[in-house]
């Protein structure tokens, strides 16, 4: 089973020098709050593959269950092209422990090293897969069924792969799971889309999921200490173990669909003008594990973009380990590590580049975790309607400085929906995009507006009817706010479990006229939420409350900002952010149509 297997699995792994960066939701690179243009640690939660240079520093975000949120990604090497055969995997994962931690120091491989023995539970070290999951990986047999090339995998175990033969650690990552898709043992990542130029294949990518199917993995028994190191039931039984099953994840199979265009060689948009990008409606999840919206539950929760591409150097769905270079048995490998090839002439060869470690290769960038938060406590207020995340990408810098990652948008920054949809407005920032030295071999610095290192957004409505223009409307000429039906305040408490939701529409307004709770709205949103009223009487964070005035370019006010989920009137709304717009050398408007 696991060698036919592995001659179809290793059409999903990767070639060469070909990184992925996830845009929206932001990802991280392995970065956390770096004051610098290079990463720290690229060995701190999971093996990317992609240079230092990448991701943004940690904000904070919250959405809710069943939003429709616009994933956005950029691939180096091209996929859904000719050049090669390409995937990418989208998938997800949540439990209580997951986290960014407070370090960019890996999370230690002995217990004794970490607060009460107990890493999964040492909240200074950044975690996504959790101790057990990396120990049974750890013990367990790498499968020898896989075509390895002519590379020299240095041990037995499936933390030894072709892509990392050395056996490196990075988080709490399994290499072999991270290699290949789908994986044959159980895995915490829940499947949500595969994006393919091979739909022929679709069938089998999503039948093999553990969304829909389960997976087993030996355990050990008094009889059997060390049982965990077998592969297949039939070992794991002869020897005295215990095959355990690991049940489907109880969602629907991923969605298989057509891999979008993007040329090789390149980090930046595809086919007109739009950056590579899948929506996914976020889901709802319940403690018992099902998807019953009135059992949902908070949870934290990270995403995962895995990008696979291989070549037509050889027949990737056919080649297994009978295939792997074996100069005894007279076996020659199908690649080899930088050939010297004949083209004719005498006694005169050229190499190739080769590295056979990369002709068949994955790439990966997760986000920052987030909390994904219920709608059972505003049921009547969300109904069934569409609710639709309007965010902001990007990181502090000009266009150099900030590649591989892109400067400020907002996302989607052309939004078309209907009255009865509503629109979740949020955006995150860090305090520490310094993009300083050392820079590796791109340029340092941190161009933009206010304190340096600092990002920061609003929301502000521009004068007129030209998205073409550049300043924003007064109270008196806003109509987004003054058309708002209807608003549901997004903060969320820290304590996971609060009840605490503060609604504030026209008719639950604290005994507001409709204006005035228009006009707080405008507030909060263009000051990100360092004002929640104009005058209310006893609020603290009102203009007449505040000790000290928000400064201009917004320097005193939050870094993220979980924002609003509104209902708007029908018509066309442009809007900006009026500290980082900055015609001719970064622009950051929107537009809305409400019909």
């Amino acid at each position: 089973m696991i060698q036919r297997l592995s001659a179809v699995l290793l059409a999903l792994t990767v070639t060469v020098n070909a990184d992925m960066y996830l845009h929206n939701m932001r990802g991280s690179n392995n970065r956390l709050d770096e004051a610098r243009r290079d990463r720290n640690n690229a060995n701190r939660l999971f093996d990317s593959q992609n240079n230092n240079r990448g991701g943004s520093n940690v904000g904070s975000l919250y959405y809710y269950v069943g939003e429709s949120l616009p994933l956005e990604w950029t691939n180096q090497h091209g996929c859904g092209n000719d050049d090669n055969h390409c995937e990418i995997v989208v998938q997800y994962m949540c439990h209580d422990n997951v986290r960014d931690g407070v370090t960019t120091r890996t999370i230690p491989q002995q217990p004794t090293n970490c607060l009460n023995n107990d890493c999964n539970t040492d909240i200074r070290y950044g975690m996504h897969e959790d101790y057990d999951y990396y120990t049974n990986c750890r013990y367990r047999f790498r499968n020898r069924g896989l075509f390895t090339a002519d590379r020299n995998v240095n041990g037995n175990t499936a933390i030894y792969t072709r892509q990392n033969n050395n056996g490196a650690r990075r988080g709490y990552e399994c290499p072999e799971e991270r290699d290949y898709w789908p994986y044959w043992h159980p895995s915490p990542w829940v499947d949500i889309a595969i994006l393919t130029d091979r739909l022929d294949l679709c069938p089998f990518f999503q039948t093999e999921s553990q969304n829909v199917k389960p997976k087993g993995a030996c355990r050990n028994t008094a009889t059997c200490a060390n049982c965990i190191r077998y592969n297949t039931q039939a070992q794991c039984l002869a020897q005295g173990g215990r095959w355990a099953v690991d049940g489907p994840h109880g969602v629907a199979p991923p969605q298989c669909i057509q891999a979008p265009w993007s040329r090789v060689n390149h980090l930046g948009n595809g086919r007109f003008g739009q950056a590579s990008s899948y929506n996914w409606t976020l889901p709802f999840l319940a403690t018992d594990g099902s998807l019953d919206e009135d059992k949902s539950t908070p949870h934290r929760c990270v995403l995962r973009l895995r990008y696979n591409i291989s070549t037509d150097d050889y027949d990737a769905w056919r080649v297994n380990n009978t295939f792997n270079n074996n100069d005894g048995a007279g076996i020659v490998s199908p690649v080899r590590q930088n050939p010297n090839v004949d083209i004719g002439a005498k006694n005169t060869a050229l190499r190739l580049a080769i590295n056979t470690a990369q002709f068949g290769r994955t790439f990966q960038d997760r986000s920052h975790v987030f909390r994904l938060v219920p709608r059972t406590k505003q049921k009547e207020y969300f109904g069934k309607r569409t609710v639709y995340n309007l965010n902001v990408r990007g990181k502090r810098g000009n266009i150099v400085q900030t590649f591989p990652s892109v400067e400020y948008d907002f996302i989607p920054n052309h939004l078309h929906i209907k009255e009865d949809d509503l629109v979740h407005i949020q955006w995150a920032g860090s305090n520490t995009h310094n993009n300083g030295n050392p820079a590796g071999d791109g340029q340092a610095g941190d161009a933009g507006e206010g304190r340096g290192g600092t990002d920061r957004h609003n929301f502000v409505q521009m004068v007129g009817d030209s998205f073409g223009a550049s300043f924003p409307a007064t109270w008196e000429q806003n109509t987004i706010f003054r058309n708002m039906i209807s608003a549901l305040d997004a903060t969320v408490p820290a304590t996971a479990g609060s009840d605490h939701f503060p609604l504030s529409t026209r008719d639950q307004a604290l005994g507001l006229d409709d204006e005035a709770v228009a006009r707080n709205w405008a507030l909060r949103m263009a000051s990100a939420g360092y004002y929640t009223s104009y005058d209310n009487t006893g609020d603290a964070t009102s203009v007449t409350g505040r000790n000290t005035e928000l400064q201009e370019l917004l320097n005193n006010a939050p870094a993220s900002y979980v924002g609003g989920v509104f209902r708007f009137k029908r018509g066309t709304y442009d809007y900006m952010c009026t500290r980082n717009h900055n015609f001719s050398n970064r622009d950051q408007k929107g537009h809305l149509i409400v019909e």
